[in-house]
Order: structure tokens, then C-alpha cells, then sequence
């Protein structure tokens, strides 16, 4: 037996069984009709169990973040390397590696506070190449041309996970870091501060 019926407002058909108690509306018309009519009370209520919970719910973020530490460093953690530019297949081996390594897989010096371990990668294919310290990591060479992963570009580089060229040069005690949607965005203005540098302008 056929129990559609055609809704007042949207004109579409659905089975009166199923909305009984609201005839001539449709489950979602009547919901969003309910929700005009009572929208300030339905605020306050939302505003009222906020506050009732807040203190739970920050004691409960606490609480996870004591307990899941360690699972949150590591996701910290690979996220900065993704944004460097690393692709690889299976970045948990990687992060195992980075915690298991105790010395510098290139020099064999052992790491320090000052002298510390880091992930090297390719900048130019962004193949993972091992874990050493922090020197040799600076001082690294990229041999190969560039493919996908730069833009060819002294302090221009492409950041995959944003999608976005990024312009980034210290000069004099300021850090200057600007995101441009094309590369041309980001040539010219390295250029034009390149030209406000020489002129003596920048401020």
C-alpha cells in the first residue's frame, strides 16, 4: 500500500508512516521550520551545557594528552616532515628509526644538546636518506635536479600539504615568511624586496 504523500513546502514525496505526527511536512523541512521557530532557546541550552562542561571537558583533554603523549609527539612529528617535503611509503618505520638512532649515520658522532639528531631527505625527490645530526644535515647537498618537490628557486619552496609557494628570508633580526598561490607571485615579490634591500628602504 502506498503511503507517500507530497510535502507542503519542498513539493517532494515521502511516506507519511514514517512522520506520523507531522503530516504535510517532511522530516527535514519540519526539522529545519522547528529550528527557526526555537532557534534562541536551542542557543541557550548549547550555551548553558557549555559551561556546566567546560571543566570536564578540559580535565578530558588533559587526560588524553597525558595518556596518548607519546602518540601525539610522533603525529607532530611527521607532520614537520611531510610539510619538509619526505615521501615515503611507511613513515612509522622512519619514526621508529629517528627514536631507535643514536648516532650520526654520516659522521658517527654521538648527538648532544647542541649537536642534534634530524631527518635528511632529498629536497629535490624527497627520498628519506637516514637519521644524522645536525651539522651534516646543513651542510648536505642536493646533487640531483630539481623535479617536484622545489621550485628551482633560492628561499622559494612549494609546501605539497598546502599547496602554496612559500617565500622565507631573514633579514637583518626579522624573519619574513609569505605563502603565495604561483611561483611567478613569489619571484616577484623576492625581487621587490631584493630591490627595497639595495635601495634601503626596508624597514
Amino acid at each position: 500500500m502506498n503511503h507517500c504523500v507530497e510535502c507542503v513546502v519542498c513539493k517532494q514525496m515521502y511516506d507519511v508512516t514514517m512522520n506520523s505526527e507531522r503530516k504535510y511536512h517532511c522530516n527535514k523541512c519540519y526539522k529545519k521550520e522547528y529550528y527557526e521557530k526555537n532557534k534562541q532557546s536551542i542557543l541557550d541550552q548549547k550555551k548553558e551545557y557549555y559551561k556546566k562542561n567546560k571543566q570536564n571537558k578540559i580535565q578530558k583533554v588533559k587526560e588524553w594528552q597525558q595518556n596518548n603523549e607519546e602518540k601525539a609527539k610522533k603525529y607532530r612529528k611527521i607532520c614537520e616532515w611531510k610539510r619538509r617535503g619526505l615521501i615515503c611509503q611507511n613513515y612509522d618505520q622512519v619514526y621508529q628509526l629517528w627514536l631507535d638512532s643514536t648516532h650520526c649515520d654520516s659522521c658517527s658522532c654521538k648527538y648532544t644538546n647542541k649537536n642534534v639528531k634530524s631527518m635528511d631527505h632529498c629536497h629535490n625527490t624527497g627520498k628519506f636518506r637516514g637519521i644524522i645530526c645536525n651539522r651534516c644535515n646543513a651542510n648536505m647537498l642536493d646533487k640531483s635536479k630539481s623535479t617536484k618537490n622545489t621550485t628551482g628557486h633560492k628561499n622559494i619552496a612549494y609546501h605539497k600539504c598546502t599547496n602554496r609557494y612559500v617565500y622565507e628570508k631573514r633579514y637583518y633580526s626579522k624573519r619574513i615568511q609569505k605563502q603565495f598561490k604561483t611561483k611567478v607571485d613569489a619571484l616577484c615579490y623576492k625581487y621587490i624586496m631584493l630591490l627595497r634591500l639595495k635601495a634601503g628602504h626596508f624597514d
